[in-house]
């Protein structure tokens, strides 16, 4: 046991080290997202209440999405300490990424009963890129994957033999993954269907079919009774041009009955989830979303994509009991992605690289034992020197050139941080700031990098309706008006703005100052107090 440990706490640090490694370059942007996770964190860590006063929300009102709250509240003895910082902020995914190798470990031996195959799960998960690259900043997907990990330790244990204390822990671990992130819910809506047929097959598990239906129950009628607008907007029957497409197809001579929303929603939904177990989405090109993927950043290699299928036919081959189980979880776990109308996601599909890298694992343990002698040697020793190329490959990628792309530091909305210093230096000589709302909410990196006092903030919070995509806005607070304006209208405020926002007023350079980051231009300032 003492060996076991030791070898998993040697994974767990490699995992650590690769998250914290170049920890303020890469990312080259800290988003809104964790601007506001970390905001509401700091302002139940003063108040008890969230940005707006609610005292102890269930959900996070935030940008009118409603975020899943348990990230903030796991920060909040963080922030407590350290105060309210970048660091403090993504500290949690840190701390996940030391953890999650040892949930795997155990997960694995639950399952197959070898320790081998648990130091290669373990190993896999501690250098996928595609975890890290969502658990380097502050993304409650990360925090997501180990709690299901561990939900679903749990559940195989409950489902064996039903103790009170292995129901308590289900019990815990569901409720708790059921408030990280909103993709959790259709897997573990998925996890009740596999429960309930198991429960029919094995006249087994009655306990842990009683524990879902109460636990979703009790989550999903609070869904129902808000109506989050963020989760609606989302779904792919929702998208304007997803109903285009069907009056297109009809208007050119399709029949009703054959384009409507269920058929062509079907067709589609099928189509976007078949994407995600394709080597382009795993092995290659990841996420379509900058923010998340690059083609040159596979979120697994080609050697843990190909093992994985050797996986599967070896569970099969060796009648493993919870192949079925594995199985189950990696085909549905992406429909939380591809129910979507905008794109793969690698966030909304994190999950399924756990039974992906479990697969390999299992795999790659069985392939082996083909061989003896010299001939395991060559073949560990080829195995080994082909991984390591495509993960330096991936790693060196992400490290050394993905933050200094112009998309990257986009998608991270770079620039804040240095814009809030600028403006705190120029804060007592102007009645009002204009800043652009164009790119994102301005607002929250204001009260972050400002520590704006949250009781102070509670009586200015107010949000607009939702937009099309679900979020709303913050227009204005203290100073601070959330839309630029022509310095000629206002030639005593200071105006920041994108680039082309000035796009034909003339200001003197005297009065300009410009916000780069890399080889980007992110804000213009026009102050007509910069030099006095």
């Amino acid at each position: 046991m003492r060996k076991s440990l030791f070898i998993v706490v040697c994974i767990a640090i490699i995992s650590l080290a690769l998250q914290i490694y170049k920890g303020s370059v890469v990312p080259p942007g800290f988003n809104a997202d964790e601007a506001a996770f970390g905001y509401n964190a700091y302002s139940l860590s003063q108040t008890a209440k969230d940005e707006y006063g609610s005292f102890l929300p269930v959900r996070l009102k935030s940008f009118g999405d409603y975020k899943m709250p348990l990230y903030s509240y796991l920060s909040v003895p963080i922030i407590q300490i350290f105060g309210l910082s970048e660091t403090s902020t993504r500290a949690l995914n840190s701390i996940v990424a030391f953890i999650l190798p040892f949930a795997i470990f155990f997960l694995a031996v639950e399952l197959f009963k070898k320790t081998k195959i648990g130091y290669l799960a373990a190993f896999l998960v501690s250098t996928s890129l595609g975890l890290h690259l969502v658990g380097r900043h502050t993304h409650e997907a990360y925090l997501t994957v180990l709690l299901l990990t561990l939900t679903m330790l749990f559940l195989v244990r409950s489902l064996k033999k039903p103790t009170i204390l292995s129901l308590f822990l289900f019990i815990i671990s569901l409720a708790l993954s059921l408030n990280s992130y909103q993709s959790s819910r259709v897997i573990a809506f998925f996890m009740g269907i596999f429960s309930l047929g198991y429960l029919l097959y094995k006249k087994n598990g009655k306990a842990v079919v009683v524990t879902l239906c109460i636990v979703g129950g009790i989550f999903f009628a609070y869904d129902a009774i808000h109506q989050p607008p963020r989760v609606k907007n989302l779904l792919l029957t929702s998208s304007k041009g997803f109903q285009l497409k069907i009056d297109e197809l009809r208007g050119e001579g399709g029949s009703q009955l054959l384009y409507n929303k269920l058929t062509v929603g079907v067709r589609d939904i099928v189509q976007q989830h078949l994407v995600y177990f394709s080597p382009q989405f795993l092995a290659s090109e990841g996420d379509e979303n900058a923010r998340f993927g690059s083609p040159d950043m596979s979120p697994i290699t080609i050697i843990e994509y190909l093992f994985s299928f050797i996986g599967i036919y070896y569970l099969f081959k060796n009648k493993e009991k919870w192949r079925y189980l594995l199985l189950f979880v990696w085909i549905t776990t992406p429909f939380a992605g591809s129910l979507s109308w905008n794109g793969t996601s690698l966030t909304r599909s994190l999950f399924m690289l756990i039974p992906t890298l479990l697969f390999s694992a299992y795999g790659l343990y069985y392939f082996i034992q083909q061989f003896h002698g010299k001939k395991r040697l060559a073949i560990i020793g080829g195995i080994a020197i082909v991984q390591s190329f495509f993960l330096f490959y991936s790693w060196d990628y992400y490290f050394n050139h993905y933050p200094k792309r112009a998309a990257t530091i986009l998608s991270f909305q770079a620039g804040y941080r240095e814009l809030t210093d600028y403006v705190k230096k120029q804060y007592s000589k102007t009645d009002t700031f204009y800043i652009t709302k164009k790119n994102g909410e301005p607002y929250i990196f204001f009260l972050f990098y400002l520590k704006y006092p949250p009781e102070k903030y509670h009586k200015q919070a107010k949000l607009t309706g939702p937009d099309e995509y679900g979020f709303g806005q913050v227009e204005s607070f203290d100073k601070f008006q959330f839309h630029f304006v022509s310095p000629v209208d206002k030639p005593k405020s200071i105006i920041v703005g994108y680039p082309d926002d000035f796009n034909g007023i003339s200001i003197p350079d005297s009065q300009l100052r410009k916000i780069r980051v890399g080889t980007q231009d992110i804000f213009w300032i026009y102050d007509p107090y910069m030099n006095k």
